[in-house]
């Protein structure tokens, strides 16, 4: 923070003494100080050997994201590989990370927020689609720009610049908590998804039901994928598993 201070009056002061009129003072200060902070940022990762915006768009990554919309079949995956590339070259350079794993439990909600698609944060299902996510992300690059660059840009940084844990690391490592209303919607999509099992609908047509009256849409996934870890957690109260041969009547 003394850096940030000393180069925001430093700013201030040239300002002044050049006689430019500064209309509002406070704006003009916050605008300085989130400057400061960015520019001190951009020269720590420079002094530590890493990028100074690592998460630019041009040279290299404009080709890799090109690469990536080939790979896409449709527009929000394309924007969602985009997103996690810059999400993973930004996390990579971050000084206060503590971590050498991928935070697949809150990219998870951005996927969610991406593509509109209902995922349990923590499951096991979600946690190895955003693995595979990465795993796309890695090979795109190293098919484009090859594997020193990979290393050198991402893959070396995640497992080399890493802040030493807080007294507090758990706290700051756990994933966030759901949203309340994530929630309640889960809820009711068991609730309505067993009722409608016992009615006697498929599986899948219980979920697109389901998702479709709770949500308004469409679900962005198939039942199998989702089946374990949502909506029947408890199977002897669920009605008849899908995956395993019914009884003749």
């Amino acid at each position: 923070m003394h850096d940030v201070y000393v180069r925001a009056i430093q700013r201030l002061r040239a300002r002044r003494e050049g006689n430019s009129p500064t209309l509002e003072r406070m704006g003009y200060a916050r605008t300085i100080v989130s400057s400061q902070v960015s520019e001190l940022e951009r020269d720590g990762r420079v002094g530590r050997g890493l990028p100074a915006k690592p998460t630019r768009n041009d040279g290299i990554a404009a080709r890799i994201n090109a690469a990536l919309d080939g790979v896409a079949v449709e527009e929000q995956e394309r924007l969602w590989l985009r997103t996690l590339f810059r999400m993973m070259r930004g996390y990579v350079c971050r000084d206060d990370r503590h971590s050498a794993v991928w935070p697949v439990d809150v990219w998870a909600g951005e996927k969610s927020r991406v593509d509109g698609g209902l995922r349990v944060i923590g499951a096991v299902s979600t946690r190895a689609e955003l693995a595979a996510d990465i795993r796309l992300i890695l090979s795109t690059a190293e098919q484009v720009a090859g594997r020193r660059w990979v290393d050198n840009s991402i893959l070396h940084p995640l497992l080399t610049f890493v802040g030493p844990l807080t007294e507090d690391h758990k706290r700051e490592l756990a994933a966030p908590a759901p949203d309340p209303a994530d929630v309640v919607a889960v809820a009711e999509l068991r609730t309505r998804f067993r009722s409608l099992m016992r009615e006697g609908a498929s599986a899948q047509e219980a979920l697109d039901r389901s998702v479709s009256e709770i949500l308004g849409r469409r679900p962005a996934c198939n039942v199998r994928e989702v089946l374990d870890d949502l909506l029947l957690p408890d199977r002897e109260s669920a009605g008849p598993d899908p995956d395993q041969d019914q009884p003749m009547p």
